[in-house]
């Protein structure tokens, strides 16, 4: 049998996910009226096979996009970070494309948050790719994630009692920043493009890339999945179970696109997005109805996020419990709060205290936010100037 030629293969395969999902403009163009992409790229190999099939296929007129490379500076390995930077900016040369480099200093950034180097890590990429998208006006970020990536994430999250957001994770398309019209895009998440795919092109082409050292040492778990456990089940369980856990993901992508559409007639319906209230009327404002007419989701684009959320007590008690904490992580999130620490367990305990006779006082949220209920309003939102904790 004749073994496919990893260039072909890898242009083809990116196609048929761009195709699949609408990721990107197709066909050609003027130049002047190519949709702009930002890119990220790290160095590593991945992120540089992206870029470079993206450019081929801008190029031969397959994609109407100008590539736009974007590279984040994290300053967490010394000189190794320096080493990526100078790969990234020559790769830009060498493909005559923009270039567009931040540094960020991560490991400050988690100290004043008290948060881990690696979600500060992550928030700070999010914040820079949506800046730069902003800048060259793209509507798409594409990011180098693979289908194999796809398939240990899906893995872990299930090995650490996720729901169904982690088992739709690192889908072929995830919002940015929705009311710009800003989307991540993945074009390598393919159940057949993995590592050794990607490292076959590399070497066809003869590009170079950065490897971290840590992506083989198997103290790391997710290392250890891609080493030992999915060989592993492959031997023991099931030959195809990268292609049953690829499966799996867009089930539960495509289930939780009803889900979302089922919270976003509920959020409608029940639930008020207003400005903080102002301690003269807070009294007022807990008896308020939480109805409105406004659709949550109207508001104009790059509107203000709102800095209080009222819930309708007696239409959210009787939801399923689905419902239920969704709207309550939907409500963290719109306000500004991280969800890291809003657990599927964390958030039932919320929604039980909430509804319940005996609790008073409010029910501490992530990031100093607050859920409390007032008679028929449940509030979320900051804690009221002259509150004292409880």
């Amino acid at each position: 049998m004749t073994t496919p030629d990893p260039e072909s293969l890898l242009l083809e395969r990116v196609l048929e996910t761009i195709a699949r999902y609408d990721l990107l403009p197709r066909g050609r163009r003027p130049a002047e009226d190519a949709e702009p992409v930002v890119v990220g790229v790290s160095g590593g190999p991945d992120s540089v096979a992206l870029v470079h099939v993206l450019d081929r296929l801008a190029r031969d007129g397959r994609l109407a996009i100008a590539p736009v490379i974007a590279h984040l500076h994290h300053g967490v390995r010394g000189p190794e970070a320096d080493r990526d930077a100078a790969l990234v900016a020559d790769l830009a040369d060498r493909l005559a494309l923009p270039y567009h480099v931040e540094r960020a200093d991560i490991p400050a950034e988690a100290a004043a948050r008290g948060v881990g180097v690696e979600e500060a890590g992550r928030d700070a990429r999010r914040r820079f790719f949506r800046e730069t998208a902003r800048q060259y006006g793209a509507r798409a970020v594409a990011l180098g994630h693979h289908g194999g990536d796809r398939v240990e994430t899906i893995l872990f999250h299930i090995l650490r009692g996720t729901g169904i957001d982690g088992l739709a994770a690192l889908g072929p398309r995830a919002p940015l920043a929705p009311q710009e019209g800003i989307a991540i895009v993945r074009p390598l998440v393919h159940p057949s493009i993995n590592r050794e795919i990607v490292l076959a092109y590399l070497e066809r082409t003869g590009l170079a890339w950065r490897e971290d050292a840590t992506n083989a040492d198997t103290d790391y778990t997710r290392n250890r999945l891609r080493h030992e456990v999915l060989p592993l089940l492959a031997r023991a369980v099931n030959p195809a179970v990268e292609e049953a856990l690829f499966r799996l993901a867009d089930q539960a992508e495509a289930a939780q696109a009803v889900l979302g559409d089922a919270l976003d007639t509920v959020w409608r319906e029940i639930v008020r997005e207003v400005p903080p209230v102002i301690p003269s009327e807070r009294s007022e404002s807990r008896n308020l109805a939480v109805h409105s007419s406004t659709p949550a989701g109207s508001r104009r684009a790059g509107s203000r996020a709102p800095r209080e959320i009222l819930i309708d007590a007696d239409d959210f008690a009787p939801l399923r419990p689905w419902l239920q904490g969704a709207i309550l992580r939907r409500a963290v999130e719109r306000l500004g709060g991280g969800l890291k620490h809003m657990s599927a367990a964390r958030t039932q305990e919320v929604v039980a205290a909430l509804l319940s006779k005996t609790v008073a006082g409010p029910v501490e949220l992530p990031d100093g936010l607050i859920a409390e209920r007032r008679r028929r309003v449940i509030r979320i939102g900051p804690r009221h100037p002259g509150e004292g904790e409880p």
